[in-house]
């Protein structure tokens, strides 16, 4: 395992794109205050990052499985490896490593931008949603968005093992993340008979850090609190991992 870990973080840290994705999220945060100025509702979604943080996921998770299988690399991890459980581990626990970094080092800019100034200055110690101050309303909130993006993870390296095209890869999830919210506020909207099923699809589930942040205006589209959301979007990243485990064992190559 530990050799496995080794290769998927020597990868990981010699694609250009590891290096480059911290100035593109610093760069679209930057663009927040232009269109919010509530200095509140900024610091606590964090300037936004949580869409652009999927991105660089996506972009960089792709690589993972895809890219491996499309120039035939992936035949040296078997080879090397005790077995494909171990490259399926090794390869979620880098990805999922990098996303809490990402997180972090989203929270770190939160803090430097307030401090700055930059879109209006926040008091943290001020009660603001849910009875809480906003730092713990802006801690909660990264907290969540990393639960959030452990399903698109999950998502991702199941399309992964499913698909051979890197490119077809990285189309779909993005469509899925960034379409994927508003499937599902059009299909609780046109079959509101059967809403009470729907409101459990996993597209709903992508709305769960903004339901958070925005939660009178979010919970009329998802018609479930913060909790079922929660509780589905665990349960289908849990889901997505087993089918992407399952599929990957029994690829052929």
């Amino acid at each position: 395992m530990q050799a496995a870990l080794s290769q998927e973080y020597y990868k990981l840290l010699h694609q250009k794109l590891t290096w480059f994705a911290p100035g593109i999220i610093v760069g679209l945060m930057l663009l927040m205050p232009l269109t919010f100025n509530d200095p509140n509702w900024l610091v606590m979604a964090n300037f936004g990052s949580s869409q652009w943080i999927l991105l660089v996921l996506i972009i960089v998770g792709a690589t993972f499985f895809s890219m491996e299988f499309q120039h035939n690399t992936i035949l040296t991890l078997l080879y090397k490896a005790p077995n494909r459980r171990t490259i399926y581990l090794a390869k979620f626990v880098v990805l999922f490593g990098y996303n809490i970094t990402l997180h972090l080092f989203a929270l770190g800019l939160t803090i430097l931008f307030n401090t700055l100034a930059i879109g209006g200055h926040a008091n943290w110690l001020i009660p603001y949603q849910y009875h809480q101050s906003l730092l713990m309303n802006t801690i909660m909130t990264a907290t969540i968005d990393l639960e959030m993006s452990l399903m698109v993870i999950g998502c991702l390296f199941l399309l992964s093992c499913l698909l051979t095209n890197n490119a077809v890869v990285v189309t779909t999830s993005i469509t899925i993340v960034f379409m994927g919210q508003a499937l599902s506020s059009m299909l609780l909207h046109e079959h509101p008979q059967f809403g009470s099923w729907l409101r459990w699809n996993p597209f709903n589930m992508l709305n769960l850090t903004f339901q958070y942040a925005n939660y009178p205006v979010y919970h009329k589209l998802t018609q479930l609190t913060n909790g079922q959301l929660l509780l589905g979007t665990l349960g289908y990243a849990v889901l997505f991992l087993w089918l992407g485990n399952w599929r990957f064992n029994r690829r052929h190559f």
